[in-house]
């Protein structure tokens, strides 16, 4: 499975990204929102999941559903991390 955290330093070491705010400006979104991503406070969104997923040759769904299952985690809800860590990588 696959945490927002690790999504972006294998963003930053696949294309050689010197900072979040290389990556930030790559993924069109802003640096608070990579921070956010960082530190647990943000998940990716679908959309986004599946752009990371085709820059990194990802399975898009597995991606999705981990950033799903990384959302219910902070939601506290085990009936969706249950469903989603079925099909997060």
């Amino acid at each position: 499975m696959y945490k927002s955290m690790q999504l972006i330093d294998m963003l930053k070491k696949k294309h050689t990204f010197r900072s979040d705010n290389d990556v930030a400006k790559k993924l069109g979104i802003s640096r608070s929102a990579v921070s956010r991503y960082r530190n647990g406070t943000g998940s990716i969104d679908d959309k986004l999941a599946v752009e990371i997923a085709e820059m990194l040759t990802l399975d898009p769904f597995a991606v999705i559903a981990s950033m799903r299952c990384e959302r219910a985690a902070r939601n506290n809800s085990p009936t969706d991390i249950n469903f989603w860590r079925k099909y997060a990588a």
